[in-house]
């Protein structure tokens, strides 16, 4: 908590001073040579994975407005691989706060490494109601003749295109399209998208073979983690997946993260045939591991936003946040939102029977 509020300081401080330095520069949509922009950053340094997706639609819309561009992606260290041999990116570029802070001439390097791109349009893909230094700087940084976020205190310094921001409610997805949408007019986006590997789709089958799961069993993913009141209690979790395999017959794979170490060690499962409990996989493999499953349940997490962006039929428990906003949008995805923080076990298990239902149906469909 101190280094945070040391951090924070530190920001506001070099905000501060920056303020005498920067110029100013405010440009209009009309301002635009859209024949000119060549070369596209944009820019997320997130340590949530969800975060992440949420930003796939913006990068699809990129794809097809202009196709012949060079789309390069700023993230964190912690989830970059999320975008490994993805159609939506050309390259990655990492950026690795603790080693700049421990060894400030690497920063310089890897902003050298920036510029060197000649980026023409750069995004600010941080959240449209609140600041982030880390992203406004590097999109100035980068040097892009376009630099483009949402209107907040202190954008003006680094952004030359700032979006107003909508009146009303909507899927945080939506907000990164509005960035591109200010630019060339209205359109309807896609749906969040993460591309599986090949190999890694093949890894989940055989590592799923050993532990007992044909491909032809109906495999429902259960993601116990979550932050603080996000998380539905392990005990519920543990209950519906005893519900499941007793009353269905399907069998059920425990997913967990790095944060839930400790607490998936105390678990002990029923019947150890039809319940897995995962082992950590790397972001790509995980995802194909969600892909494979028929149904996941999850709270507000990032897998969550994995599930529903590999189009698997996801099950979202929202106890403390806006479903609204992050909720997973395809009719396909279920959200159950509760309003004092408590979900019934009763109420997930009539939501997984519909939805079972309706998942049977359409795979007959399919097959006819």
């Amino acid at each position: 908590m101190v280094f945070k509020q040391i951090e924070r300081l530190g920001k506001k401080f070099l905000v501060f001073v920056l303020g005498f330095f920067l110029k100013r520069e405010r440009l209009n949509p009309e301002d635009v040579d859209f024949s000119s922009i060549k070369k596209i950053l944009v820019v997320r340094q997130d340590d949530r994975i969800g975060n992440l997706i949420l930003t796939t639609p913006l990068l699809l819309a990129l794809r097809r407005f202009f196709p012949t561009a060079h789309v390069s992606y700023l993230a964190s260290r912690t989830f970059h691989t999320l975008f490994d041999n993805s159609s939506l990116v050309d390259q990655m570029l990492i950026a690795r706060k603790r080693q700049y802070i421990l060894h400030p001439l690497s920063l310089l390097f890897f902003i050298r490494k920036i510029r060197k791109q000649r980026f023409d349009l750069a995004f600010d893909s941080s959240a449209e109601n609140s600041f982030s230094l880390n992203n406004s700087l590097a999109a100035y940084l980068s040097r892009a003749r376009y630099r483009i976020g949402h209107k907040k205190p202190n954008g003006s310094l680094f952004l030359n295109l700032q979006v107003p921001l909508r009146p009303f409610q909507r899927h945080a997805a939506e907000m990164h399209l509005d960035l591109l949408r200010f630019l060339i007019g209205d359109f309807e986006g896609d749906d969040l998208r993460i591309e599986i590997d090949p190999k890694n789709r093949l890894s989940v089958g055989k590592y799923l073979e050993q532990k007992g799961i044909s491909p032809g069993d109906f495999l429902i993913g259960i993601n116990v983690g979550g932050r603080s009141t996000k998380r539905w209690g392990l005990e519920n979790f543990i209950r519906l997946a005893d519900w499941i395999v007793g009353d269905s017959g399907s069998k059920v794979i425990i997913i967990w993260g790095p944060q839930e170490r400790k607490m998936v060690k105390e678990m002990t499962l029923k019947d150890e045939n039809k319940q897995i409990l995962s082992d950590l996989f790397p972001l790509p493999v995980l995802a194909a591991l969600i892909e494979r499953c028929n149904l996941f349940i999850s709270g507000d997490t990032g897998a969550m936003h994995l599930s529903a962006a590999v189009r698997t039929p996801t099950l979202a428990l929202f106890l403390d946040s806006d479903p609204v906003k992050f909720g997973p949008q395809e009719k396909a995805h279920r959200t159950i939102h509760s309003s004092n923080g408590k979900i019934p076990v009763e109420t997930v298990k009539e939501t997984i029977k519909d939805m079972m239902e309706s998942t049977i149906l359409s795979k007959e469909k399919c097959n006819k």
